[in-house]
This record gives structure tokens, sequence and C-alpha cells, in this order.
């Protein structure tokens, strides 16, 4: 209950983060974005840490713990936050919500391959789901759908596609990668990897800044797009928070499905922030609600339905 709990917090945090990003990429870039929220997750992290009672606990983590999170810090805060905000940039958080609803099969696929989690027909199901959804989005997009011409933006798709591919690979690696790092030490034992993550992620884009092009985009971002980014970048951290709370005292299996409800919360938080700035339309409402009935089996419980025994033997299968 309370991994569920955290997972639902982060979800509706992430979907936030998203438009608040999208938000700012409309007079920013992506590589501004990314630059300016790295640096805000070392103090956040560190402040719940200290909230936790227990800050000496990042020197005790094991040294595959320590590794395994500074993983985390590069492959999640950078390369996974660039090609998702590279992605909002292009075609808006409706359109990529679905195609980074990939993330999911790739949290599963680790799962049962490194934390001995188990496939079933159910969670086959769910997985079909999930990637419908994107199929369905993409469909007719080869062209601007009519409603683009109402847009103040022109969405280029195979650019927001590719790069929605490439973060949803990121962060679907990213909770298998925590499961295992905090090996049943503990919400503290997350907290503290948060740290290490952020820290490692802090460190790289401080290297990164000392790139002449880098540095020179990242002084060129407007006062107005700054404000967006900032904030974004406190609303990934918390969000960051509770995913990592979440994996920290339940499975994989059932914390990245609820996480990616952010997909659902995120339609209607872009309406609010930025009706002129995203695609809106029957086949991306079509996209979402296949991908939600996706989560939905995948955390379907059969032993509290009353089902026939042919049923539920066939769903009592699993594999491995």
């Amino acid at each position: 209950m309370l991994g569920g709990l955290f997972a639902l917090l982060a979800a509706v945090t992430f979907a936030w983060t998203n438009a608040t990003v999208r938000r700012g990429v409309v007079s920013g870039t992506a590589v501004q974005a990314t630059t300016l929220s790295i640096p805000i997750g070392l103090p956040i992290f560190f402040a719940a840490l200290l909230l936790s009672g227990q800050p000496g606990l990042v020197a005790e983590l094991p040294v595959r713990s320590t590794l395994a999170f500074a993983v985390v810090g590069i492959s999640h805060f950078i390369i996974g936050r660039y090609c998702n905000y590279r992605s909002l940039a292009a075609i808006g958080t409706n359109l990529a919500g679905p195609v980074m609803q990939f993330g999911l099969v790739v949290s599963l696929v680790l799962a049962i391959a490194f934390l001995g989690e188990t496939l079933t027909p159910m969670r086959i199901l769910g997985i079909v789901l999930i990637i419908a959804g994107p199929m369905i989005v993409s469909r007719d997009r080869a062209t601007a759908p009519p409603a683009a011409a109402q847009l103040a933006f022109a969405p280029r798709l195979a650019e927001g596609y590719a790069f929605a591919f490439l973060g949803s690979i990121c962060y679907g690696a990213s909770p298998v990668l925590v499961r295992y790092a905090v090996a049943g030490q503990g919400l503290a034992a997350s907290l503290a990897g948060g740290v290490i993550a952020s820290a490692a992620a802090t460190v790289v884009m401080l290297a990164l800044l000392l790139l002449p092009g880098h540095w020179r985009e990242v002084r060129t971002v407007s006062p107005k797009a700054a404000k967006w980014f900032v904030t974004s970048g406190i609303l990934v951290y918390l969000s960051q928070i509770f995913a990592y709370m979440a994996v920290a005292v339940a499975p994989v299996t059932l914390v990245a499905p609820i996480i990616a409800l952010a997909n659902v919360f995120r339609i209607y938080l872009s309406r609010v922030l930025n009706p002129e700035h995203e695609v809106f339309g029957p086949d991306v409402i079509w996209a979402t609600a296949v991908s939600f009935l996706g989560v939905i089996a995948l955390t379907a419980s059969t032993e509290v339905l009353p089902l026939p025994p042919a049923w539920a033997a066939f769903l009592a299968w699993h594999w491995p």
C-alpha cells in the first residue's frame, strides 16, 4: 500500500514536471532545461535524507549500490531527461506521452531478467496494449492533423518520437537499477542513493559546461524560460524521491505501472498550462486510454476475481 501511494505521488509530480518543461521549451531549449534542473537535485535529496535521520548512510552503502546509483544519475537525470525534454520541445507532452509508456515495458523486461520477477498472461496483455498506444497516436501523423492548424507550434514528429523512445529506455531502466541498489535496505537507503545519483549527474553536468558551445547556450536562456526550468527541476526531484521510496518498499512490477499513470495526468495538466502548445484530439485520447488499459492489465490481481478453474489456471501461468 505504501509503495503504491509513493508511486502515485511520483506519477502526479512527474506529469506536472513535463507540463512545466513544455511551457519552458517554448522559448528555451532542452539543453538549457536539463542543465538548469540538474544541480537542484542534490540539495533536495540531501534535505530529504536529513529528515530521515540517517545522513551517514551515504557512506555506508555497498560499492555495488553506489555504482548503480551513479549510473542512474547519469543515464536517467542527464541522458533520459535531455531526451525527454527534446521530445517535449518537438511534439509536446501529449504526443510524447504514449511513446514514453514504452519505458514500462523496459522496466518489466529488466525486472524479469535480473530481479527474478515473472511474466504472466495479464502482464503480456498489458505490454501489448502499452505498445499499441503509440501506434494509434502515430498512425495518421505523417501529415499535419487538422488540429495543428490552430497550434502555436508545428510538431516535428520524427525528432520527437525518436527522442521519446530513447528517453523511455533510460527511464525504464531506472526503477530496476534503484531496486537492485537498495536491495532491501529501506527508505533511507533510497534517499541516500538519490544523493549519490544527483551528485554524479551534477559533476558530469559541470564538466559539460566546460564545453564552450554548451556554456554559451545556457547563458542565453531567457528569464521566463529559466523560471519554468527551475520549477520543473524542483518538481522532477520530488517525483524522483517518491519513485525511489516506492521501489524501496514494493516490487518494480507494481511500482512502474503506477508511475506510468503520469501519461494520463499530463493530458489534463497540459490543457491547463499549454493549450496552444499541445496536440489534442481523439487519437491522443484513444492512445492514452489504450495504454492505460495496459497499465490496469499489468497491475490486475486475478486472486480476487471469481474465475472458472480453467481461466484461473491459465492466468496463473508465469514465465520463467
